[in-house]
């Protein structure tokens, strides 16, 4: 017939609680990672937007002024010329410029890389050893 039930053996019940309670703990650690990646990649872009705006007005003008003091120079030597070689120097300095930015933005790593290895260690964990993905 049906045993009695020891006080000491866990119930499904019990069972249920303590894995939802394991599950909620592991989704809640998963969350904080994200939110503190999130986190720094926003302060990150907000530390290049202003680094980026005040860099921007200070080297504007400086380049408008070197940019007359070269072509007053050269006027006499090379005449309306002196126009073309300033714009083909700031054309180089463009690209260069944003060769320099696609490297270092293609060098970020991915936007919550962490959370996303957490969450595939956890899958496998949760598939087991003898399943494939």
């Amino acid at each position: 017939m049906s045993r009695p039930r020891d006080d000491d053996d866990p119930g499904l019940i019990d069972a249920l609680r303590r894995l939802g309670a394991g599950l909620f703990g592991t989704v809640r650690h998963r969350l904080e990672l994200a939110s503190l990646e999130v986190g720094e990649a926003g302060e990150r872009l907000v530390f290049t937007l202003v680094a980026s705006i005040a860099a921007l007005g200070l080297l504007g003008g400086a380049i408008v002024a070197l940019s007359a003091w070269l072509a007053f120079a050269l006027w006499p030597v090379l005449g309306h010329a002196v126009l073309g070689w300033i714009a083909l120097g700031y054309a180089l300095a463009g690209i260069g410029l944003l060769w320099w930015l696609r490297a270092r933005t293609l060098a970020y790593p991915p936007l919550m890389a962490d959370t996303l290895a957490e969450l595939h260690k956890d899958a496998e964990f949760m598939r087991g050893p003898d399943q494939q993905p």
